[in-house]
């Protein structure tokens, strides 16, 4: 199994190699050093490399959604990769880090700017669906940080925000692909507050006239199960 993580050259492998680098200590390191010849190159900060698979999730030409039978408009196995690596390296540089530099410095922007285009913002350049949807699906990964460290606030106002974004996304005619990301985000962030996630998600269940995804449902299923225990 480690060699094929050190191995490989996928982005996720990169991100392992780099976390591993950066927490290796005493002879497991030198171990490490002496078999993958860490001597020969520098290792890479991992803020960078987290700025670097945001702009490739940005900039690729090819990002498109995939339909998908279990959870719709999905997006594709590349963008997946990109999202997980991003979501292991801020994981060890700890939740204040990934709030402050990647959720409200490059996340948050990426929606504001899309909503303003759809408003008739004309000097504000547009912004494709898929890196919307993208944003969204990597919000909510992100924010199982803060809730596996206690900052419950924080990712309850983030749950909050992207609530209302939902809520008004049929008659606001916001596409499929990103409607369905929202719902996804929400449930990913649900265990921090799961009885309005869950009337957000119900509410705007209640107005699509689009086929529900069985993902959805099963996401449904599992934040109201945190509602049981929560009111008990």
């Amino acid at each position: 199994m480690w060699d094929d993580i050190f191995s490989f050259q996928g982005v996720i492998n990169k991100a392992m190699q780099l976390v591993v680098r950066n927490r290796a200590r005493g002879e497991v390191l030198n171990c490490l050093r002496a078999y993958l010849s860490w001597e020969k190159s520098p290792s890479l900060d991992i803020g960078i490399m987290v700025s670097s698979l945001l702009l490739a999730m940005q900039l690729c030409p090819k990002m498109e959604f995939q339909l998908s039978e279990r959870y719709g408009e999905d997006l594709s196995e590349s963008t997946w990769e990109c999202i997980l690596a991003i979501d292991l390296l801020c994981c060890h540089l700890k939740w204040s880090w990934t709030h402050d530099n990647i959720i409200s410095k490059e996340l948050w922007p990426v929606m504001d700017q899309w909503v303003k285009h759809r408003k008739g913002h004309e000097t504000v350049p547009p912004t494709p669906d898929i890196i919307v949807a993208s944003t969204l699906r990597l919000i909510g990964r992100l924010g199982q940080i803060g809730l596996k460290e206690g900052f419950f606030s924080a990712v309850k106002n983030i749950s909050s925000i992207i609530g209302r974004f939902i809520q008004h996304a049929k008659e606001e005619d916001v596409p499929w692909g990103v409607q369905l990301a929202a719902v996804y985000a929400l449930c990913d962030l649900g265990p921090g507050n799961p009885l309005e996630v869950v009337e957000a998600i119900q509410a705007w269940r209640t107005v699509t006239t689009n086929s529900i995804p069985s993902a959805v449902t099963s996401g449904i299923s599992e934040v109201s199960s945190l509602c049981t225990v929560e009111l008990h």
